[in-house]
């Protein structure tokens, strides 16, 4: 599927839900649709830091605050065979990100989504759709204010090898509760350059590496592998492998 396919499907979103606003207040913070050419750098990024794609370690990714889906779309495209799954508490998000990823397995999106309507810092948003927290690899975000808040679930909940991924065009986001892994640029052709910052679940790479060089040269230990969860309590709506699997909303 082309880039234009996902921009034209999400285009539509924010008409929908934005109506002319960059921003829009949810239940649990704010909403600014990313661009969806920025999603596809960072998408690339975490591939060359070796967090995504086939030579990466397995793991379901979660996207925390999926919003209306774009992020987790992107991530599912990249890798196909990786169970994603978008959270978002949001209800009117959670619906038309639904109708997003359906409109993408119309158009023979490949890969998996799964979305789960719920707060990324409840357990009991991860237990509905039985999704095993100890076998996450990889946390994506997007800064709205709570980004600490996730970092200290992601240090309290999440397994020792999980990853920590915040994406932001505010270049000063940072938290503390998380050893900062590797920072990467993500450049745009108007505005000021995305930054993706990569942080550790449990310290364990020099913090001046901000490359993405330490995950390169194996400076941290290799991931386990982690046996994964079936999810249950879910009803897919379309199919998985070869088509984009859209999982209905899971209230908690």
């Amino acid at each position: 599927m082309r880039d234009a396919d996902l921009r034209a499907v999400f285009d539509r979103s924010v008409r929908r839900l934005a109506r002319g606003v960059p921003i829009r207040k949810t239940i649990a913070g704010i909403w600014t649709p990313s661009p969806v050419s920025v999603i596809v750098q960072v998408a690339a990024l975490l591939r060359e830091m070796g967090l995504v794609g086939a030579a990466a370690a397995p793991g379901p990714v979660v996207d925390a605050g999926t919003g209306d889906g774009r992020v987790a779309a992107v991530l599912s495209r990249l890798e196909p065979s990786r169970p994603v799954y978008g959270i978002e508490k949001d209800p009117a998000l959670c619906v038309q990100a639904a109708a997003n990823l359906r409109a993408l397995r119309a158009l023979r999106a490949r890969g998996e989504v799964h979305l789960v309507e719920g707060d990324y810092c409840d357990v009991a948003a991860y237990e509905s759709c039985g999704l095993d927290r100890r076998a996450i690899a990889v946390v994506v975000n997007y800064p709205d204010g709570n980004q600490r808040r996730l970092a200290r679930f992601v240090a309290a909940h999440a397994g020792p090898d999980a990853r920590l991924c915040l994406f932001t065009h505010d270049r000063s986001v940072e938290v503390d509760e998380l050893a900062l892994q590797a920072r990467r640029d993500a450049p745009v052709d108007d505005g000021p350059d995305w930054r993706l910052s990569v942080y550790a679940a449990r310290g364990v790479a020099p913090r001046g590496d901000e490359s993405g060089e330490a995950l390169r040269r194996g400076c941290v230990p290799a991931r386990r592998s982690h046996r994964l969860v079936a999810p249950s309590g879910l009803r897919p709506t379309g199919f998985v492998g070869d088509h984009c699997g859209v999982a209905a909303c899971s209230r908690r």
